[in-house]
C-alpha cells in the first residue's frame, strides 16, 4: 500500500503554495533573458537541463543528502554550511542562497520545528549562513522525509522554480512548462539512478548562470533578486 502520509508531505513541501521565498529568485534566468541568450522555450529547457547535470547532480544532491544524514547534529550542519559558503565564489549566489535558506528556516520555526528554531538562533548568534541546500536537507529530514525523497524534492523544486521564473518573464507558456518538466523529470530519474558524488569530488560548474547573476546585480530595473 502507498505511504500516503509520506506522499502528502512531499506534495506539501514541493508545492509552490509553501512559502520558501524561491519566488523572488530567477537564478540567472532574468539576466540571460535580458541579454537575448534565452529567447524560446527550447532555450529554457536546455539551460535548466545543463544546470541539472553541471550543478545539481554533482553539487546540490551531495549537499542535500549530507545535510539530511547529519540533520540531528547541528555542529555538522554548521560545518557543512561553512563549506557551501567557501565553495560558492559568487557573492550574489551566496547571498541568494542564504536569503532563501533563512526564509525557509523562518517558516519552519514559526511552524514550531525545533531544529529550525535552534539553527535560526545560530544564524543570529554565530553568523551561520543558512544556505538553502543545507537547510533543505536538514529540515526535510526533520519532518520524516527519506534521503531519496529530499533529493527528489530538491531537484523538482529547483526545476519548477526556474520554470516559474521563465513563465513570469514571458519565455514560455504553461503548456511549454509542463512539457519541459516531463523532459526534466526523466533526466532527474536518470541522475538519481547513478551513485551520489562523494563530498571530496563535488563540483559546481554553473558558470553561465553565475555570470548572469553577477551581471544582474548591476541592473537598476529587475523583477527578481538575482
Amino acid at each position: 500500500m502507498p505511504d500516503f502520509a509520506r506522499i502528502l508531505k512531499i506534495l506539501h513541501y514541493g508545492d509552490s503554495f509553501f512559502p520558501t521565498g524561491s519566488v523572488s529568485f530567477s537564478w540567472g534566468i532574468e539576466s540571460l533573458t535580458g541579454s537575448g541568450t534565452l529567447t524560446t522555450a527550447y532555450d529554457v529547457e536546455k539551460f535548466i537541463s545543463g544546470q541539472l547535470y553541471a550543478r545539481w547532480s554533482c553539487f546540490d544532491r551531495t549537499i542535500i543528502e549530507t545535510a539530511h544524514k547529519s540533520s540531528n547534529d547541528l555542529d555538522a550542519i554548521y560545518s557543512l554550511d561553512e563549506y557551501v559558503e567557501i565553495l560558492t565564489p559568487s557573492y550574489e549566489l551566496r547571498s541568494g542562497s542564504s536569503r532563501m535558506g533563512n526564509a525557509l528556516l523562518t517558516v519552519f520555526a514559526r511552524l514550531g520545528n525545533q531544529q529550525a528554531i535552534d539553527y535560526r538562533l545560530l544564524t543570529k548568534t554565530t553568523g551561520a549562513h543558512g544556505h538553502a541546500l543545507v537547510i533543505q536537507g536538514m529540515l526535510w529530514a526533520s519532518v520524516g522525509l527519506s534521503n531519496g525523497d529530499a533529493s527528489a524534492l530538491s531537484a523538482h523544486t529547483y526545476c519548477t522554480g526556474l520554470l516559474s521564473a521563465s513563465l513570469r518573464l514571458g519565455l514560455l507558456t504553461h503548456i511549454d512548462a509542463q512539457k519541459i518538466l516531463e523532459v526534466l523529470q526523466a533526466q532527474i530519474s536518470e541522475i538519481m539512478a547513478t551513485p551520489i558524488v562523494e563530498m571530496d569530488n563535488i563540483s559546481n560548474f554553473g558558470i553561465e548562470a553565475e555570470i548572469a547573476i553577477m551581471r544582474q546585480a548591476t541592473q537598476n530595473l529587475r523583477l527578481f533578486a538575482n
